[in-house]
């Protein structure tokens, strides 16, 4: 297979041949990947304008996702915004509805006060109209005697 020699001499001979067995495969890797980087990809014209097609597709879908996405924020803005506005709407509800029942209560004791005033003021006139009427007839008896 090699040369002739010792032992030693075959193996070195052997190692310098996996070296440069290894250094082909090597710049051939190189070489081939510099190759494929450097060729240019081709497309078919219908797949080319397919893909025109769809990345211009892609762009427009983007645009409207980030829109979207504004949007959702602007309606979460707006569901926080009714939510605090509702929690004020039920403190006033409920403070309506106290002032009702102090309202309710308020009228009830000036109801019971106009019902004792009218009680009275019955009694008042009738008293006012007996003496009125007694002075009537003192001073008509005292005219015609």
């Amino acid at each position: 297979m090699f040369l002739g020699g010792n032992d030693r001499d075959k193996w070195i001979a052997a190692l310098v041949w996996l070296l440069g067995v290894l250094l082909a495969v090597v710049f051939l890797f190189v070489v081939t990947g510099l190759g494929y980087a450097a060729v240019e990809v081709c497309f078919s014209v219908e797949d080319a304008k397919r893909l025109v097609v769809e990345l211009e597709q892609k762009r427009i879908l983007e645009q409207e996702v980030k829109e979207q996405e504004g949007l959702i924020e602007n309606l979460k803005r707006q569901v926080e915004l009714l939510r605090q506005e509702n929690q004020l709407l039920r403190e006033q509800v409920q403070l309506l509805k106290e002032q009702r029942d102090i309202y309710r209560v308020l009228a009830e004791e000036k109801d019971k006060e106009i019902r004792k005033q009218r009680a009275v003021g019955f009694f008042e006139r009738m008293k006012s109209f007996v003496m009125g009427a007694g002075v009537g007839v003192v001073i008509t008896l005292l005219v015609l005697y």
